[in-house]
């Protein structure tokens, strides 16, 4: 954890070749930027590029092999608190989420987090099979949980969003309400 500016990374669980998981990132960070004191990076999955899980130990001991599993340990050590932003495939996250999140277990535990979901329905059961995932690593999970709805209207021919930032204003009251509640309990943990 920080001792200074408290730090909430973004990770964009969608890493497809044609996503809208970054353009909403991007927005939703400017506004936590704008509505807590935080320091808000963007882990990108897409760009972090972790193989499929090739530990050759359980995450659970603690004894990490991979120069990526590594790196990807420190990135989360160093955030304060987690906000997770995940479409919805099939009824539930995508498969380079659930990766990322097996490879390492420690440094999940106890941390403040947040599910952001999205799709043409926002969501919901991306976000429930999460959140039963990140409950049982332990983590301490906010009850705020915005489901983004992204309306046909959203995208343009070629899949992306026309407008990303008028979109997030649509939840910009729940994005802030996310913001207050990790800065809550950041603040609680560092007071402990």
């Amino acid at each position: 954890m920080s001792e200074t500016q408290p730090r909430i990374s973004i990770i964009v669980g969608s890493a497809r070749p044609v996503r809208i998981g970054r353009q909403l990132a991007d927005s939703i960070a400017e506004v936590l930027r704008g509505s807590t004191s935080a320091d808000v990076r963007i882990l990108d999955l897409r760009e972090i590029d972790l193989p499929m899980l090739d530990e050759p130990l359980m995450a659970g001991m603690n004894q990490y092999a991979n120069p990526h599993t590594l790196a990807w340990a420190e990135e989360i050590r160093a955030s304060d608190a987690i906000v997770f932003l995940t479409p919805q495939y099939n009824a539930g996250y995508p498969a380079a989420l659930k990766n990322a999140i097996d490879y390492i277990f420690a440094e999940w535990q106890d941390r403040p987090a947040a599910i952001i979901s999205y799709g043409g329905h926002g969501g919901p059961k991306a976000a429930k099979q999460l959140r039963e995932v990140l409950e049982f690593i332990r983590m301490d999970l906010t009850d705020e949980q915005p489901q983004l709805v992204i309306q046909r209207e959203d995208y343009t021919t070629d899949w992306h969003l026309g407008a990303p930032d008028a979109v997030i204003a649509r939840y910009a009251d729940e994005l802030t309400a996310v913001g207050a509640a990790l800065e809550s309990r950041i603040g609680a943990l560092e007071a402990a």
